[in-house]
């Protein structure tokens, strides 16, 4: 019994994640209006299991699988990396029925912007 809840409480810190990337690399191309400076191009992905719309897995310390969560992922790191604001900022949010579950849902949060100054 001890093995089994440890393996639970040990897949649980796996399944919910959020991730920040970015790259600086344009190949000199502009990414925005003429008088803006391209710092970085940031995209954030969060996501997590779902109980019907209850939250059982998702990264707790970022916050719920949702657009205000990943939107403040990505505003951080622009503003940790220099920028005073962000263009272009993309949004899409699924959510997938797991097959033989029934129950449990996938839901996931992509944001992406680029970073300017």
């Amino acid at each position: 019994m001890k093995r089994l809840v440890a393996s639970v409480l040990a897949l649980s810190l796996l399944l919910g994640c959020a991730s920040v990337d970015s790259t600086k690399s344009f190949n000199g191309m502009r990414v925005s209006d003429p008088s803006a400076t391209p710092i970085a191009h940031i995209n954030a992905d969060t996501w997590g299991i779902y109980f019907f719309s209850i939250p059982l897995f998702y990264p707790y310390e970022e916050g719920y699988v949702d657009i205000d969560t990943t939107v403040g992922l990505v505003t951080s790191e622009a503003r940790r990396i220099g920028a005073n604001r962000v263009t272009d900022m993309q949004s899409d949010v699924t959510s997938v029925w797991l097959p033989f579950t029934f129950v449990l849902f996938y839901k996931e949060c992509q944001v992406s912007a680029n970073a300017v100054r």
